[in-house]
């Protein structure tokens, strides 16, 4: 199977080394730089516990036309660059003629992937819905730290059900890296129902931790800030709900409890981004809750409160990289 990763940080660099080493034919492709550089020279490292730590050659370009059509593209960049990115992935599609459609995997925070990608890139295009649950980061050029959680995992699948082959072999793939895989059935909800748990658990967390620049457990350390962490969860629930999510009645103290079995040293990776005086998520994740709880008049003050207060900085970031060039 023929697959092409687009961005090389800690959600593309994990996964795809972990599907490099099936022996799969992966291609990076990821801006220049020194990751890049590293990568070219001395292979794709990954650390983790879990699967142990590995040096994997793979090949990585820049541009998606010397790549050619694929069978899976797994799209990895961060949400603010995706419009930008969309368009640039056409070479890697199937031709009408070569059967069924390149499968384009978005594994982002947010829930709007999917329709910049259709938009993008058209019917020769089969773009599922998907996730990803993992903490991993570039921890220097050409070495990815993985740290779990213990439940690291990839959702993906048709918005509108069904599960086409190359759908099915991708799962199987992953599964054959030791990653586990799910395609959530109908009767679950499907991908959506999946990307919205997600994405109320990212946001709240993302939220929270940019905020008070603290990790998973210093944030539950605190009686206050657990309280807001809480009242975050329980606002996503409601504009989930609203928005005609179902099965969310012990979401928020389920993820909850579950923030306590994670590492404590746990940062969300805009939170990582915000300390870093770098361009962030934020509009992707906790600019688009509060958006969609006020569409549905649905009333988030937790969310609204700290999206209002980061803004600055985030304005200010992104002057900082676009005077940067």
């Amino acid at each position: 199977m023929r697959i092409a990763v687009v961005g090389a940080g800690g959600v593309g660099g994990f996964f795809g080394g972990m599907l490099a080493r099936t022996g799969a034919q992966v291609t990076f492709i990821a801006r220049a730089g020194a990751h890049h550089s590293a990568i070219v020279k001395d292979g794709l490292r990954i650390v983790s516990a879990e699967h142990g730590d590995f040096t994997q050659s793979v090949r990585v370009v820049e541009d998606a036309s010397s790549v050619g059509a694929v069978d899976a593209v797994l799209v990895c960049v961060k949400e603010y660059s995706l419009a930008a990115v969309a368009p640039t992935l056409t070479p890697l599609l199937h031709g009408e003629a070569d059967g069924e459609p390149t499968a384009v995997v978005p594994l982002l925070n947010g829930m709007g992937a999917p329709e910049v990608l259709e938009a993008a890139l058209g019917a020769r295009a089969r773009v599922l819905g998907g996730l990803c649950k993992v903490f991993a980061w570039i921890e220097r050029p050409g070495v990815i730290a993985h740290k779990g959680p213990s439940d690291t995992a990839v959702l993906f699948g048709e918005r509108s059900g069904g599960e086409p082959p190359r759908v099915r072999a991708l799962a199987e793939l992953f599964a054959s890296a030791g990653v586990v895989c799910k395609v959530p059935a109908r009767e679950e909800g499907g991908i959506t129902s999946a990307m919205w748990r997600k994405f109320i658990g990212i946001a709240a967390f993302s939220a929270v931790g940019a905020a008070t620049r603290a990790t998973l457990g210093e944030v539950l350390a605190e009686a206050r800030t657990r309280q807001l962490y809480a009242a975050l969860l329980a606002e996503g629930v409601a504009v989930a709900t609203a928005h005609g999510v179902g099965g969310l009645d012990e979401y928020a103290a389920a993820q909850a409890s579950r923030a306590e079995s994670l590492p404590k040293a746990s940062t969300a990776s805009l939170a990582r981004d915000v300390l870093a005086g770098r361009p962030s998520e934020l509009e992707a994740q906790v600019g688009a809750m509060v958006r969609y709880a006020e569409g549905k008049g649905v009333a988030a003050p937790a969310f609204a409160a700290l999206y209002a207060a980061l803004l600055p900085q985030e304005r200010a970031a992104a002057r900082t990289a676009a005077a940067a060039g």
